[in-house]
């Protein structure tokens, strides 16, 4: 674990869904939007992770560890992150300390 700023060297997007209006039958529209911007250290799945995804379920893993902020203490389990032209579904969330958030997630492999 490390949450030095040369390691946190990769810009990630956490999206949360928002209503962002209304319908012609006052219905909530939802939609993904930017929640917060973050710097993370990225670590991919370990090879076997990846191989054995590969064969289930063709997914990928990987977790962000970013810095703590009144908005990243406040992410949701259905909340993603959008990194590397994908997007992850969160898995966990857990505190590193008072300093970090460390996020588990995955994403389909195309």
């Amino acid at each position: 674990m490390s949450l030095d700023s040369g390691r946190r060297n990769k810009t990630i997007l956490i999206e949360r869904e928002m209503e962002t209006g209304r319908d012609t039958l006052n219905q909530p529209i939802v939609a993904w939007a930017l929640y917060t911007k973050a710097s993370a250290d990225v670590i991919f799945g370990s090879g076997s992770e990846q191989r054995a995804a590969a064969q289930t379920d063709a997914t990928q893993a990987a977790t962000f560890e970013i810095l703590a902020n009144s908005k990243t203490r406040a992410l949701l389990m259905t909340d993603r992150v959008s990194f590397l032209g994908g997007l992850w579904d969160i898995r966990g969330i857990a505190p590193m300390g008072d300093a970090g958030i460390k996020i588990n997630a995955v994403r389909q492999v195309p």
